[in-house]
């Protein structure tokens, strides 16, 4: 049932942002990859060091260090590319689909890593960890969404 409920999230997390216009329109993956620095890792090793970046942030919140908070946001704010194009890690015939993603969902980890990060500046503890849960619940929507199609 949990499974379920989670495909039934990531679904819901998908039509708000295709209904709210956040989804790119063509070229806007290349252009966000285009702009960020090359790292010399995989695309998912630099999954594994957002989510330490996420850790690192739920124990800035739970030790009350905004600095803390603050560091493990910055690492998601300011993240490279991978070596490869993200959307190679898909499907040719999912490929567009996953540039929408990539770029909706970079936006939705910017906004909730701020929302974060503005919230543990004020100390205000609970809001910064409901700011991090949203972050979270973005980053476990993408990969649900994604995770079985990678080839």
């Amino acid at each position: 049932m949990k499974h379920f409920n989670l495909k039934v999230s990531a679904i819901s997390l998908a039509l708000a942002l295709f209904a709210g216009g956040v989804l790119a329109q063509g070229g806007a993956a290349e252009d966000l990859v285009a702009g960020m620095e090359r790292a010399d890792m995989t695309y998912r090793q630099l999954m594994e060091v957002m989510g330490g970046a996420s850790g690192m942030m739920h124990e800035g919140i739970l030790r009350q260090n905004p600095q803390m908070v603050k560091s493990g946001a910055d690492i998601i704010l300011t993240h490279p590319a991978p070596s490869h194009q993200p959307w190679s890690i898909m499907p040719e015939d999912r490929q567009a689909d996953f540039k929408w993603s990539l770029v909706s969902f970079d936006k939705l980890l910017d906004q909730h890593s701020e929302a974060t990060v503005e919230a543990a500046a004020k100390k205000d503890w609970l809001k910064a960890s409901q700011s991090l849960q949203e972050l979270n619940t973005a980053c476990i929507s993408c990969h649900s969404m994604w995770k079985d199609e990678v080839k």
